[in-house]
């Protein structure tokens, strides 16, 4: 029925097909709109956060703010490592699609297009811009740069971002800019973005423990990557409402974050005390052609602070991709054909010339270790200072027999004497009365196996014999040093356990940092891991390696008016000499310790492969002639410097150097009886009555009993004479050569007076011409593993 009562038409009545399809349709829309509805709660409830992001990124840009990298100073406040700006260069490609590429300048449009006769003004651009880059950015190639500038213009025409050259200084930068306007260059064709570089104003000093960083700014080798995250701050952001475009509109809300300065470190290390012993760690180097580097680390006996680390030959931080030992070099030089071995040889040098091989590499200490097994066994109380031993020259052991050094018997000695001429057998007795498992546990509580903790990276595992695996044989090795592979760092902080008392300290280069506000966040302190042995020990050990350097003459540490300790090792690379016919790669090391009564200061030197050859044709490998030197020469600089001042005693007072004084205008039997009353010599040359002139001068020091020329004729003529060579000479042989040349002799510290000292060095080279009168000072070792 209808509204007005009557029937609805049959054509207008809706069929029972027609309404199940309006009711499907219903259903679907239905189930559509609470699909719809549910995904919207979803959305805006589960997945806000998400598309908030979303739409922030799409409507907003992010800048980011560099913060500026901490510093890097020495214990002193010297500036080790800085950050300072540098520029990348950007090219803007899409600004050369818009200029003319179909006319050809003309002459006269020269002026107005400077190097454009002839060519396109697109063309002219690109060419101005390499020519520019490539003048003031040295390192760009030209040919590279054309090529992708080009490149990129044809693959992408709207490119507006192209990187042609990083780290750019700023007179560099100001001089492309200037340029681009003097070349009337499409604006911005080139810009500038700020960036930062490292600099390190020492360049190859203490290289290995400060480290670099990589590109990006982190980082990645010695102080810089362990203390990245005190160094490298936190970047800030910029935050800004961009159009559709992205291009960037004013917004109230624009939000800025600051960015977080990185904090400076401050080291331990005194680069003067660093500047020492890299000056004659390198002189070793080159003196006895050290194949695989040597190391050195001088540290503060007491607290584990290091004073100085060095690993030689080392490199410039500000050059580090550079090869910088001369050998490696050469190798390099002799494969340079060869483009896959020269790139593979180039890498592993240069990864290993980054290496600090104080803390990442291990070696076989030799006879510097006997200075553990002595004073564990005193400790112990299983010997005593005046315990003898015998040497027979040769030891059984098990089924394996062992070697003295000595090419002949030492026979009956004590502790004292054992030490000093570093008898093997005598330390193998040693580990015997002391026993596998207590020599364990001394070599545990001495830090052997374990890390030392050393705030850089890359510290080493030990290499050494458990307990369950030490046998006769291995505790018979081990107890003079053979077999257990250390590092150097754990060598040091074990001796200065040794005689600093007897406590383990955790060595540490960083003694604060401060934040960029210039407050302190972070100081280092003295941590004691365990005391090993107890002062007594201590005490005893000090005396016993003070002896080891000034009995007999002195040894080769010795220096007059100072009280020195020290011990030598010399220890054969078993790898390496495995399947060789005779021994010929060795590890030597020495470590000295001042002053020897009340220690401050430690220095442990470690020579790799020494291949030199003395003067009759022998290889020269001994720790106490190749490393020894080192620490002699850096502590007769170093412990004045430490305000240590040398205390004579009445013998080294009876054998001083005399200062000259000035006999020129007296007579010459005056000045002969003013130079005698002083115990010098005189030696006159002419006929005059009166001194003209004298050599040496007024103020030189001369030798007890030295020579003083004294001319006395007007017209007088310096005579010359030529250095002899006393390399090899005994101290009475080079006296008597250099006298016969009439030239003052004087021994340098070391082991001049020692019964088998010979002469490894003098300071003018054989063959040298020289005034007569002239001071040679020569050096005098011992050959052996005192």
């Amino acid at each position: 029925m209808g509204r007005n009562g009557r029937k609805t038409p049959a054509y207008n009545r809706p069929d029972a097909k027609m309404r199940r399809r309006m009711t499907v349709i219903g259903v679907a829309l239905t189930a559509f709109t609470v699909y719809i509805v549910g995904v919207l709660a979803h959305t805006s409830l589960t997945e806000n956060a998400k598309y908030e992001t979303f739409a922030n990124e799409n409507q907003f840009k992010s800048t980011t703010v560099k913060a500026n990298r901490g510093s890097i100073y020495d214990s002193t406040g010297k500036i080790l490592a800085q950050s300072a700006t540098v520029y990348t260069l950007i090219v803007d490609p899409y600004l050369f699609n818009q200029l003319d590429n179909t006319t050809l300048h003309t002459e006269e449009e020269e002026e107005q297009y400077p190097g454009g006769k002839g060519i396109t003004e697109r063309q002219r651009q690109i060419n101005a811009v390499v020519d520019i880059i490539s003048e003031q950015v040295t390192t760009t190639d030209r040919s590279e740069l054309r090529k992708t500038i080009e490149d990129t213009i044809k693959k992408d025409p709207n490119c507006r971002w192209l990187k042609v050259a990083t780290q750019v200084e700023k007179p560099a930068a100001d001089a492309v800019l200037s340029l681009m306007v003097e070349k009337k260059l499409a604006n911005s064709i080139i810009y500038t973005e700020t960036d930062t570089k490292r600099y390190y104003p020492q360049s190859e000093l203490a290289s290995s423990v400060i480290g670099f960083t990589n590109y990006d700014g982190d980082g990645i080798y010695g102080v810089e990557a362990y203390y990245n995250d005190y160094l490298a701050g936190v970047d800030g952001k910029v935050i800004t409402a961009t159009d559709a475009k992205g291009e960037e509109m004013p917004y109230k809300n624009d939000k800025e974050y600051s960015a977080k300065d990185g904090s400076s470190v401050y080291l331990t290390l005194d680069m003067t005390l660093q500047y020492y012993v890299e000056k004659y760690l390198s002189q070793a180097v080159n003196d006895y052609d050290i194949r695989n580097r040597a190391t050195a680390i001088m540290m503060d006996v007491n607290s584990g602070a290091i004073l100085a680390m060095a690993t030689c030959p080392g490199f410039d931080l500000n050059d580090r991709n550079s090869i910088y030992a001369a050998k490696d070099q050469l190798e390099l030089a002799a494969i340079e054909d060869d483009k896959d071995l020269y790139d593979k040889t180039y890498t592993e040098l240069r990864e290993k010339q980054w290496k600090n091989k104080a803390v990442g590499e291990t070696y076989y200490p030799g006879s510097v270790f006997k200075v553990i097994t002595g004073s564990a066994a005193l400790e112990e109380k299983v010997i005593s200072v005046n315990t003898v031993f015998t040497c027979n020259h040769t030891i059984h052991v098990a089924d394996w027999d062992f070697h003295c050094w000595y090419a002949g018997s030492h026979g009956p000695l004590d502790f004292q004497r054992a030490m000093t001429v570093s008898c093997n057998p005598y330390f193998i007795q040693v580990g015997q009365a002391l026993g596998g498992t207590k020599f364990c546990n001394y070599v545990k509580a001495f830090g052997f196996t374990e890390r030392t903790g050393i705030d850089l990276p890359g510290e080493a595992d030990s290499i050494y014999v458990h307990p369950e695996n030490m046998g006769p044989v291995e505790l018979a090795s081990c107890s003079f040093g053979q077999s257990n592979r250390i590092t150097p760092i754990q060598m040091v902080t074990a001796y200065a356990a040794v005689v600093n008392g007897g406590y383990l300290v955790k060595p540490y280069v960083v003694s604060k940092i401060v934040d960029s506000n210039g407050n302190i966040i972070k100081t280092a302190e003295r941590t004691v891991k365990r005391q090993v042995i107890s002062e007594e020990t201590s005490a005893q050990m000090r005396q016993v390696l003070e002896n080891v350097v000034s009995g007999n003459g002195g040894g080769n540490a010795y220096i007059k008016g100072y009280r020195i300790g020290g011990k030598s090792g010399t220890a054969q690379n078993q790898e390496k000499n495995l399947h060789l016919p005779a021994d010929i790669y060795y590890m030597s090391s020495y470590c000295g310790f001042a002053p020897a009564d009340d220690p401050d200061v430690i220095l442990l030197v470690v020579v790799d492969e020494p291949m030199g050859i003395d003067a009759n044709g022998q290889q020269t490998y001994y720790g106490s002639v190749t490393a020894c030197p080192v620490v002699t020469s850096v502590f007769k600089e170093a412990l004045p410097y430490l305000g240590y001042y040398p205390e004579y005693t009445a013998e080294e007072l009876a054998a001083m150097d005399v200062t000259v004084p000035s006999v020129e205008g007296q007579d010459v039997e005056r000045a002969e009886a003013s130079l005698s009353e002083l115990g010098l010599e005189s030696v006159v040359v002419g006929s005059g009555r009166s001194v003209i002139a004298q050599m040496p001068s007024r103020g030189a020091s001369v030798p007890h009993e030295g020579k003083v020329i004294l001319y006395t004729d007007e017209d007088y003529e310096t005579e010359y004479a030529t250095v002899p060579n006393v390399i090899g000479c005994s101290l009475s042989e080079a006296n008597r050569l250099l006298s016969e040349a009439n030239l003052n002799f004087r021994s340098g510290d070391g082991a001049a007076n020692h019964s088998g000292a010979v002469a490894s060095s003098q300071s003018y080279y054989y063959g040298d011409v020289v005034p007569i009168g002239t001071v040679v000072e020569v050096y005098f070792t011992v050959k052996d593993e005192g």
